[in-house]
Order: structure tokens, then C-alpha cells, then sequence
């Protein structure tokens, strides 16, 4: 049985009782409307089976049955989600496995510690807004890097969201909000979103519309300092924006009642 975190538990569980059990034709018009999109030719009779899907750290949060086939759908929620956490060390081999230079994951690593790990000096160790202060040309040399190569945020994008470090199974749809509202995007959606953004405002290091967050300056957990998150902030924006939502939440009309 997959074992449940306490974030976003009651969310998935509140789509899961939205959905499972309930013929086509008995669900709301919104998730009718999803459902559809995920299941080509569902009929009104046909019947919907959601649950948990079994592997707790895998990228799938539920699975859906319908038309004799599955669906493995991820869920978020909030002001800026975390789609990914790992250890600095796989990821950083991660990246060289892509030929990303030295120099890079130097930087990145620089940025994630707040000391350089070969010519540390003192014991101060910098926050991330002093690095963004002091160290503006290093940040964008990293970040130009990734928007040269969208071939690599495609990699990222996959780690972080689609596939997993694990490459357990990958998912076929995302959904961001609540079970009253939110929107869905295809895989194929997640890509285009992430790597066509160029995100040239982004002031911290950022692959596409991802931002890297590092848990090195966690006090009370020793055990972070040398993990990574990978936030996607951008999703919250989306939420309030009317042409965002028509097209990938299904909304005529916008009044952004219920945050997810």
C-alpha cells in the first residue's frame, strides 16, 4: 500500500472521491471535461475506478480506470509545488551524464552550499540572496547555458516531473489545484510549457520555468544540507490567468474562487 504524505493527502484523496465509483455521465461538467480529455471515446455508461498509485516515490499520485485502460495522473497544490527532491550527488551525475561542463555544476553547486566547496576562506556561509546580490554574472552564465539547450531541460523536465529518478512508471497527465478547480496538462503540455519559457526574469538558477531550491541552509535537519528541490512556481500565476485557465482548466468565464 502506498503510504501517503500529510501535504496534499487530503487533496488527492478528495479527486479520488470525486472520481471513483461514479459513471461518466454523473460527474460535474468540469471533470467531465477532464475526464474526456484523458479518455478519448469514454461513453456516458462507461464506469470510473480511481486510487492511489502504489509506489509512494514515484510520480504517479493516482491512477484512473476507465475503457479498459489506465491513466497515471500526478497532483499538485499551493503557492510554488516541489515536482522533485534528491540528493545533490545523483543529480550532479545526473547532469554530467547530459555533458553538462564542470564549470556549470560548479556554479550550481556554489549556489547551492553558499561556499565555494575547493577555495572556502571563512565560515560564513552565503545566503541566496547574497549570492544573487554579489554573484548576478555567475547566475546568468547558468542559467544562458539552459536556455541554449532546451535538449537538457528536457532531461531535467523528465527527472523532475514526468519519469522520476527512479524511472518507476511516467505519468500521463499533471493536474494543478483543487477538486472544485484547477487545470490539466499532458506530458506533452509539461514539456512545451517548461522549455519554451525563457524565463529571463528568474534571478535565481532556473531550468526553463523550474527554479533549483537547495536545502543546504536547513538548520535543523543536517541530513538536507546535500538535497535539492525543484519548485514550479509559475503554476500559481497560471491559476489566476483568465486565457491560461479556458484553455487547460475548460472555464468560460473566470472567478478564481476557491484557491487549490
Amino acid at each position: 500500500m502506498r503510504q501517503i504524505s500529510k501535504d496534499g493527502s487530503i487533496n488527492e484523496t478528495m479527486i479520488i472521491t470525486t472520481l471513483n465509483g461514479h459513471y461518466y455521465k454523473d460527474l460535474n461538467p468540469k471533470w467531465k471535461k477532464h475526464i474526456k480529455r484523458m479518455f478519448k471515446n469514454i461513453e456516458d455508461n462507461d464506469y470510473i475506478i480511481a486510487t492511489y498509485y502504489e509506489h509512494k516515490d514515484a510520480k504517479p499520485d493516482i491512477v484512473i480506470y476507465a475503457k479498459n485502460r489506465k491513466v497515471l495522473l500526478s497532483i499538485k497544490s499551493g503557492h510554488a509545488p516541489t515536482m522533485h527532491e534528491e540528493p545533490i550527488k545523483t543529480f550532479f551525475d545526473f547532469l554530467r551524464s547530459l555533458y553538462v561542463p564542470e564549470r556549470i555544476i560548479k556554479i550550481i553547486a556554489f549556489y547551492h552550499y553558499g561556499y565555494s566547496l575547493t577555495k572556502r576562506v571563512s565560515d560564513h556561509i552565503l545566503s541566496r540572496e547574497e549570492i544573487i546580490e554579489r554573484f548576478p554574472k555567475q547566475i546568468k552564465e547558468v542559467n544562458d547555458y539552459f536556455r541554449k539547450h532546451a535538449e537538457i531541460v528536457h532531461e531535467i523536465v523528465y527527472r523532475s516531473i514526468i519519469r522520476g529518478r527512479l524511472k518507476r512508471d511516467l505519468i500521463d497527465y499533471f493536474y494543478y489545484g483543487s477538486p472544485a478547480r484547477g487545470f490539466l496538462l499532458s506530458s506533452r503540455d509539461i514539456i512545451t510549457l517548461i522549455t519554451s519559457d525563457p524565463n529571463e526574469e528568474c534571478e535565481s538558477i532556473c531550468f526553463g520555468s523550474l527554479t533549483y531550491v537547495s536545502r543546504a541552509r536547513n538548520k535543523n535537519k543536517e541530513a538536507d544540507k546535500h538535497r535539492l528541490k525543484i519548485n514550479w512556481p509559475v503554476l500559481c500565476k497560471w491559476y489566476y490567468d483568465k486565457n491560461f485557465m479556458e484553455r487547460y482548466g475548460w472555464e468560460n468565464g473566470y472567478n478564481p474562487k476557491i484557491w487549490p
